[in-house]
């Protein structure tokens, strides 16, 4: 009678143990993606969980893993025509000179999230938990504190020589025209959570949970609501001048010709969360969870998936 039930009680356990089991990996191990940045058209950089970053040098046909030489999460990669940044939780900045075959460490001086970055060797700005603004003027070598006045999360930061906007938590929406010497909030009108900021040309968008779209047509002085059809939260907005495109929760990719008037879902083929939508011409590019990686060659009126190739090591 024990014999029977010890062997019982073993089968049990190995029942349990068997249904306790994850499902198979998927590709980059079903980590999620954050961040993506395009050079040139055929370059593109993707960062995601655990310090991931993954390089394309023929528009996605093939992903290598480069060293970060961290392990912290990575929510956003930056770069112009020779220098690539991104930054993360604990303070992570990073920074590169050889399109990402060796990243450096950058000491930030805060131990806080950092969820964006934008501007260029002479005026840098990254942006993240509790209010926090840093500012660099030599390429992120020594990184200094500016007075944002504020104890909101700070997630997008978008700058245009001396004029930077900052957005965040609770419809947080801050402005300088001195290169964040000094920080004006801005009314929003929305108590929504704002993930995103860009500009082009006198334009600005903001977006963020709820499907909530803010215009402004004066620099950021006043804020309309546009609508944008949905209630999925939007993480993301590029714009190549011509179009604009917003990118979010659920696979949503919105796409607008006459300045945010009218906007327009295009179908992804996903339901996972986007996190970044950038791209070059109508060459676009959107990363998201669970290793999510779409290209779109026309604009966003067909996507294909791009993470098929991925070496990991």
């Amino acid at each position: 009678m024990h014999l029977c039930r010890a062997l019982f009680l073993v089968g049990i356990n190995f029942w349990l143990i068997a249904c306790s089991k994850g499902p198979e990996p998927t590709p980059f191990g079903g980590k999620h993606l954050h961040g993506v940045w395009v050079r040139d058209d055929s370059q593109i950089w993707i960062v995601g969980d655990e310090g991931r970053i993954l390089h394309s040098k023929d528009d996605g046909g093939n992903w290598e893993q480069q060293k970060s030489g961290t392990w912290n999460a990575l929510e956003l990669i930056y770069g112009d025509a020779v220098d690539l940044w991104t930054v993360g939780v604990r303070g992570t900045i990073l920074h590169s000179v050889d399109s990402g075959h060796t990243w450096q460490i950058q000491a930030s001086g805060t131990p806080r999230a950092l969820y964006s970055l934008c501007g260029g060797v002479a005026h840098l700005w990254a942006v993240g938990r509790g209010g926090t603004i840093l500012y660099s003027q030599d390429g992120g070598r020594r990184w200094q504190q500016q007075t944002s006045r504020t104890k909101e999360a700070l997630y997008s930061v978008y700058a245009t020589d001396a004029k930077v906007w900052v957005v965040g938590d609770r419809g947080t929406i801050l402005h300088s025209s001195d290169w964040g010497r000094n920080w004006q909030a801005r009314a929003s009108g929305v108590v929504d959570c704002l993930r995103c900021v860009y500009n082009s040309g006198r334009h600005l968008w903001a977006a963020g949970f709820g499907g909530v779209i803010l215009h402004s047509a004066d620099d950021g002085e006043h804020w309309q609501t546009q609508d944008s059809g949905t209630r999925q939260s939007l993480c993301s907005i590029y714009s190549n001048g011509t179009g604009i495109w917003a990118a979010g929760s659920g696979g949503v990719v919105l796409h607008s010709t006459d300045d945010g008037e009218h906007w327009e879902l295009q179908s992804t083929g996903t339901a996972r969360n986007l996190q970044e939508i950038r791209g070059s011409g109508f060459h676009l590019w959107a990363v998201g969870y669970a290793a999510t990686i779409l290209y779109s060659a026309d604009g966003g009126q067909n996507w294909e998936p791009k993470n098929s190739r991925i070496v990991l090591f």
